[in-house]
């Protein structure tokens, strides 16, 4: 694998490509993103998508407790180095659906989706970098 590469990452381990059983997640679905690459990639991912969002109904307080939990369940990643991977997945999500969304060749139900993506991901990285202090404190 190339510099960096430690594994196979899945690149989308969303609430979208999990499967529920029980209310308890086993198993991850929708490998067509698979690639080699970090770990912390796709840790970033799944903290971004699993407890840091801007349009969810739950104070900051609460998602940087759901963000330590998945953080400790997840093993040995040091807290800046996975804020600043959530924020770079972020912009290349909200980079490449930008991309998406001035392409003519692509539908305009696709353009529409890239909008909502583009608009998910910028607020989504705002929320992070505004609460980056009280983030990086409850992974400590």
């Amino acid at each position: 694998m190339a510099d960096g590469e430690e594994c196979v990452i899945h690149g989308d381990p969303g609430l979208n490509s999990t499967v529920f059983r029980d209310g308890m997640p086993t198993a991850l679905i929708d490998w067509d993103g698979c690639r080699p690459g970090r770990r912390l990639d796709d840790l970033a991912y799944m903290a971004w998508s699993w407890c840091i969002l801007e349009r969810m109904p739950i104070p900051i307080t609460r998602q940087a407790t759901l963000l330590r939990e998945l953080h400790d369940g997840y093993g040995d990643f040091e807290p800046e180095p996975l804020l600043d991977a959530m924020v770079e997945r972020q912009t290349e999500v909200a980079d490449a659906e930008t991309r998406i969304l001035h392409d003519p060749g692509h539908t305009p139900e696709r353009r529409a989706h890239a909008l909502t993506a583009v608009e998910w991901a910028t607020a989504c990285r705002a929320l992070v970098l505004q609460h980056r202090p009280l983030l990086l404190s409850a992974l400590r």
